[in-house]
């Protein structure tokens, strides 16, 4: 009767246990949670404390900034501005009141040589300070010597000081020099620092220039000495109510770069914040305090854990009471129903453990296809790429000697000739024009031009396109642009993504007859996988959409749309190039470009660049056309290219700008003529030939004549990848005289600069 109670029992036991196990669990992750989440608010509340700490920090030596660019603002505006007129400028600002450690604001000249240095002393002492001196004594190559600093009566000691002669102040004074802006020094004794109560120094330097006919000249220096701590007290006062410390280092944050702090070390939570200071860059140490942990809801996590063993306990034992009276009542008939109850409870599981597995499986299998058909199209593109690109990397060696010959023969015309003649040549010219952009369309859906990425805003570069969309699309098409705030940066050819982004436009108009409306929009995308499944890349990207009202593309359509010369227009009305130039492009850049659309529900392309995690750049200005260069005296030239009719034509060009050339057919050939004529000064050398390559020529040309300079040419801009000395010493086929001329001119200059 022992074992059969035992044994009846046992059912019973399972429920209870049960829920002591889920409520112990339930109960562990929530106070899990709780303290996950509390953590996370903390570190939320630190992150917090330590902006407002950079933002303060930036706000204050913002303020000091434009302390000094004011002064210097003042020797911009005289030439000649005398102790009197910089005193009360200074007086004026209110330091004391207004910017306390700050020391004073002062002047040092700039003395190239002891001549200016004795010059300075005699003009100061007939000025009337017969005792100024330029200190320490000594001879160095440069001198300075500060010869204003106000308020004055602290800051005596320190005129006449040439802080030039100690090694801190003086990198930071050639810094400031080098990039004509603010810089700070490291970590120094002030002059006129107390022999009390020390304590670390820093100082800011601004360079004052002069401009006379030999353009901008070093004046001086406007300067300023700070008193770390009494500087950085200002910023994180020492309040006993405060809710962290802060600890300010000049570099890493080690001991012996401290330059401030509110409190000693402890170890407590902390936050490392690297701010750039005018050159250098101070980190801030920010670590919690006792005010700060009174602010957390640690104390949560144990009364919650507490409540939820408490619960746990009485649900259980009240469970096992229920079961021992169920027990007692009818025992036969809770014992079958129990083992019903099990027996059913597994079979639902299993049915749901299978139904579950279906549909994994069923969704695995789809994506799967999905994943199949995707690197079936893309090993097609790169197919027909390499096709593309092949053919147009031959076009352009033909194109090479069509636009060569139509430019020599042009060269050659009196003016006695017939004008049809011209008229002829100009326009064989413009139709060889036409097809070297025709190949150039090739290799941009190949991967293989040459880009030009630089750092852009894209929402600058759509909003000035407006325009230009607005004349292209025509007044039956609406246009509206969505640019994303706070869009980040790109790196990308500024021309190429311009010209895709027109070449989606027309097509989008085509696919408007009627009118409609064009919207392009720009947004950030964390996940282009999750913000558009047929997107393959993950990571941060910049997304341009252009979304259309028009008839919309069927799906086999869309599976060919970037295929070169596939075209739904009429014959005549389109080469089908345009979105295969912006498929190779973007794929080029690193990004990805996808389609969206529906037949009689419009179409939408989404193009997706890497986000740039650089700073734009500001651009250059054009550079204005110059003449066509032509050869100094002695000049002379090897030109290395295994197509006759391309040979041929660069020797006659070049011989007509005055060069004096030797041409070669292969590698071996040029360099039996360099051994017998080893005056050429410029290698002109194709880059794919037969055997030896056009690189491998150049490095041993330079092997045996280390002045020689190479300018390489092709018609494949795959010959070149990965060669960053050939990327900047490269004239691309096809190329006019003009072209030749100017590269051939740049890359001897350029030796001779370096």
């Amino acid at each position: 009767m022992a074992k059969l109670s035992f044994y009846r029992w046992l059912p019973h036991l399972i429920v209870p246990a049960l829920v002591l196990l889920v409520g112990a669990v339930a109960t562990l992750l929530t106070a899990i949670q709780l303290r996950d989440a509390n953590h996370a608010r903390d570190a939320s509340r630190l992150r917090l404390e330590a902006n407002q700490a950079v933002a303060a920090l930036e706000e204050r030596l913002g303020g000091h900034t434009a302390l000094l660019r004011g002064a210097a603002g003042l020797f911009a505006a005289s030439d000649d501005v005398t102790a009197t007129e910089f005193s009360a400028y200074v007086e004026r600002l209110g330091l004391d009141t207004r910017y306390p450690g700050v020391l004073g604001i002062g002047y040092s000249a700039w003395l190239p040589d002891a001549a200016a240095r004795d010059a300075l002393v005699a003009d100061m002492r007939r000025a009337g300070r017969p005792d100024f001196r330029v200190w320490p004594a000594g001879d160095r190559a440069a001198y300075t010597s500060i010869l204003y600093l106000t308020p004055e009566p602290r800051n005596a000691p320190a005129i006449g000081y040439d802080m030039y002669s100690e090694p801190t102040r003086r990198e930071a004074m050639q810094r400031a020099a080098a990039t004509g802006d603010l810089a700070m020094s490291g970590p120094v004794t002030l002059v006129q620092e107390p022999g009390r109560n020390r304590q670390p120094g820093v100082l800011m330097f601004l360079p004052v220039t002069r401009s006379d006919a030999r353009g901008p000249r070093l004046r001086g220096f406007v300067y300023s000495p700070l008193r770390s701590g009494d500087l950085l007290r200002t910023v994180f006062p020492v309040r006993p109510d405060r809710l962290v410390d802060v600890a300010v280092y000049d570099g890493p944050a080690r001991p012996e770069n401290l330059l401030f702090e509110t409190a000693e070390p402890a170890a407590r939570p902390q936050v490392l914040r690297a701010v750039p200071v005018a050159g250098r860059t101070w980190t801030l140490a920010i670590r919690t305090r006792p005010a700060f942990d009174a602010g957390s809801n640690g104390s949560l996590v144990y009364w919650t854990a507490g409540l939820g063993a408490a619960i746990t306990l009485a649900l259980t034992f009240a469970v096992l009471m229920q079961a021992r009276a169920a027990l007692l009542a009818e025992r036969a008939r809770v014992e079958l129903r129990e083992v019903n109850a099990g027996l059913e409870d597994r079979v639902a599981r299993r049915t749901g453990e299978l139904a579950n597995a279906v549909a994994e499986l069923r969704d695995e299998m789809a994506r799967r296809e999905a994943a199949e058909g995707q690197v079936r199209q893309m090993q097609k593109m790169e197919a027909i790429g390499q096709l593309t690109g092949g053919i147009a990397h031959d076009f352009n060696n033909m194109l090479a000697i069509v636009i060569g010959s139509l430019d020599m023969a042009r060269r050659r015309l009196t003016g006695s000739e017939d004008p049809r003649v011209a008229r002829y040549l100009d326009n064989a010219a413009e139709g060889a024009s036409r097809a070297a952009t025709l190949t150039g369309r090739l290799l941009a859906f190949a991967r293989r031009q040459r880009l030009n990425p630089e750092p852009l805003d894209v929402n600058d570069l759509v909003g000035g396109m407006t325009e230009l969309l607005r004349r292209s699309l025509g007044e039956r098409v609406e246009i509206e642009t969505t640019l994303s705030d706070d869009l980040w940066p790109v790196r990308a050819d500024a021309a190429e993504l311009e010209n895709a982004l027109l070449n989606l436009a027309v097509n989008a108009r085509d696919a408007m007859p009627d009118g409609g409306r064009l919207t392009v929009s720009t947004a950030n995308v964390h996940d282009p996988v999750a913000d558009d499944p047929a997107a393959p890349l993950p990571g941060e990207f910049v997304a341009i959409r252009i979304a259309d009202t028009g008839a919309g593309m069927a799906p086999e359509v869309i599976e060919r749309a970037f295929e070169p010369f596939f075209t739904t227009k009429e014959v005549g009305k389109g080469s089908g190039l345009g979105l295969s130039q912006v498929y190779g492009f973007v794929n080029q850049s690193g990004g990805a470009v996808t389609i969206h659309s529906a037949e009689g529900a419009g179409a939408t392309v989404t193009i997706y660049l890497p986000r740039w995690a650089g700073e734009l750049a500001p651009k250059a200005a054009a550079p204005a056309d110059s003449p066509l260069p032509r050869a100094r005296r002695g000049e002379a030239v090897l030109v290395v290219e295994d197509e006759p009719e391309v040979r041929r034509l660069s020797v006659e060009s070049l011989r007509d700008l005055g060069y004096d050339v030797t041409e070669a057919s292969d590698a071996d050939q040029a360099l039996q003529r360099l051994a017998e004529a080893p005056a050429a000064d410029l290698l002109f050398t194709d880059i794919v030939m037969p055997g030896m390559n056009g690189v491998q020529l150049a490095e041993r040309a330079r092997a045996a004549k280390p002045a020689l300079k190479v300018l390489y040419t092709t018609g494949y801009a795959r010959d070149v990848s990965g060669a960053d000395a050939v990327q900047t010493a490269l004239l691309p086929k096809p190329f006019t005289i003009a072209q030749l001329a100017h590269r051939v001119r740049q890359a001897l200059d350029e030796g001779r600069a370096a």
